[in-house]
């Protein structure tokens, strides 16, 4: 668990290289924004997926995090989708990073931060997209019918999801993460993205 949720502190935080653009014109109510504006982790990383493949062809899925840029309120993530991310993706037996951060549902800013270093990602490390059979919104009510969970109030705020490879158990793990009831601690709920089963998160 200290492991995660060391993990969280570091990928919550927005990296530097992004640079926030402007909503668009669009003329539409703030409820009808927001809806559009929201992505289930799934669906933020079949946006970005596009661009990893235009980066490289033989780009693979690494991780998938969401960002806390949202201004405190307690139903963030509480429908399993959030407007920020970082979709984080590799070439297998490479030292090759590339990122794509997403704003208020679309795609910001893509970063190529590999190929410096000796440190190669193996191929036990990168997540198979047709492995994700299970979204953000169904894995957050299972998380929450388990009691243990509540929305961050002040930091990691709301419902926060993570998607990783589980090296040990080979599963692609999605992370439901929340605070304890006292906001004390972090909480993480872990999940097989394949098949919805409960897994502790180590």
């Amino acid at each position: 668990m200290k492991k995660i949720v060391f993990v969280v502190l570091l990928l919550l935080t927005p990296v530097d290289v992004v640079q926030i653009v402007s909503a668009g014109s669009l003329q539409l109510d703030s409820h009808e924004v927001d809806e559009q504006q929201e992505l289930t982790i799934k669906h933020a990383i079949e946006l970005a997926n596009p661009s990893a493949l235009k980066w490289n062809k033989n780009a693979q899925l690494l991780q998938a995090i969401n960002i806390d840029l949202n201004k405190p309120r307690k139903s963030i993530g509480s429908n399993g989708k959030r407007k920020y991310w970082n979709i984080s993706f590799g070439v297998p037996d490479t030292n090759m990073y590339f990122l794509v951060t997403i704003h208020e549902g679309k795609i910001d800013h893509t970063s190529d931060l590999g190929g410096d270093g000796s440190s190669l990602y193996p191929k036990k490390e990168f997540i198979q997209m047709n492995d994700m059979k299970y979204d953000s919104p169904e894995l957050l009510k299972k998380a929450l019918k388990m009691g243990s969970i509540y929305p961050g109030k002040y930091w990691a705020k709301g419902y926060n999801f993570m998607l990783i490879k589980d090296t040990e158990r080979n599963v692609p793990l999605l992370l439901v993460i929340g605070w304890n009831r006292d906001q004390t601690k972090m909480e993480a709920a872990g999940f097989n993205a394949s098949t919805g089963e409960y897994i502790k998160p180590n």
